[in-house]
């Protein structure tokens, strides 16, 4: 055979190897969190939350116990380790630690997790993993709107996206996006808040601020003709100073985000400190999100009539 049909046969069939490597996934949303049903070795039905914003692979003791023992080694943790939920102050008990590869979704990955009783847990309970998207070092496209995800996806024309100059933290393994946040009231009047916002697909909000920062809780004083004072649909515990702000408009940087509240609070923890706010899926929500890990670019591609791009 000629070699040229050889080498153009070897490259066909690579690229039909990588191709196939494309993995669309359901999506569900329940409580405001976002979840997959994954496989592990090709046959273990798997519930995960997906995080954008959090260190670690979380694992359900139960549920690594029963399917993951024979897989992978899971060793003992030493005394006193543990994991808290991201802005909180409760810790969650670590009772093995994993360092090995698994088949996950067809896949075999490297994963680097720990494992921790989650029924305590009203956040973390019922689901078998919490897992960073980071971690499967691949490209992924998130559709909430129409409930489905892409591990793998090729980036190709991106022409109609929108590129956010996103940085890294490494130490949440997540994006965060330097804003400049206006929102404005019925009368076009705005109020400005500056600052880092982390992208986190945890977040069942659109927009969260930290009111255990001084400038924010200044920027939700200025804000107060926009607060909701009918506290009859929900009962705001104390210690996180709740308040919810509903702007006519949200100005994120160059994205406009019409009828959708501002959840205001005090996020406690070492980590959240750094960040005036967060944001959340009900963003998300409104676009076709690709993450590229491996670039540290995400790009969004609007979806919805209730956002509109400033060109």
């Amino acid at each position: 055979m000629n070699r040229k049909i050889v080498l153009w046969v070897l490259l066909l069939f690579s690229f039909c190897v990588i191709k196939a490597q494309k993995r669309k996934l359901p999506l569900e949303i329940k409580k405001g969190h976002l979840f997959s049903e994954w496989r592990i070795n090709n046959s273990v039905k798997t519930r995960v939350m997906l995080e954008t914003g959090f260190p670690k692979i979380v694992i359900n003791e139960t549920f690594a116990k029963k399917y993951l023992t024979d897989i992978v080694e899971m060793k003992k943790a030493p005394v006193g380790m543990n994991i808290a939920l991201w802005g909180t102050q409760k810790k969650q008990k670590i009772s093995y630690v994993i360092k090995d590869s698994l088949v996950l979704n067809g896949r075999k990955i490297f994963i680097d997790a720990v494992v921790a009783d989650m029924s305590a847990s009203k956040s973390w309970k019922n689901r078998d993993m919490v897992f960073p998207l980071r971690d499967l070092s691949e490209e992924v496209e998130i559709n909430i709107k129409d409930r489905y995800m892409i591990i793998g996806k090729e980036l190709e024309d991106l022409s109609n996206h929108l590129k956010l100059n996103v940085k890294y933290d490494k130490k949440l393994k997540g994006f965060y996006l330097p804003v400049v946040l206006d929102i404005f009231d019925t009368l076009q009047v705005k109020e400005r808040l500056r600052g880092k916002f982390l992208l986190d697909l945890g977040a069942p909000n659109a927009i969260f601020v930290n009111r255990d920062r001084k400038e924010v809780e200044e920027f939700v004083k200025k804000s107060d003709r926009m607060l909701l004072k009918d506290r009859a649909k929900f009962t705001p515990k104390s210690h996180v100073k709740l308040a919810v702000l509903m702007p006519q408009e949200i100005h994120i940087n160059d994205i406009i985000l019409r009828d959708e509240h501002m959840v205001a609070l005090k996020l406690s923890g070492k980590q959240s400190k750094k960040y005036v706010g967060v944001i959340g899926n009900r963003f998300f929500n409104k676009f076709i999100v690709i993450f590229d890990f491996k670039n540290n670019n995400v790009y969004l591609n609007r979806n919805s009539n209730m956002v509109d791009i400033i060109k």
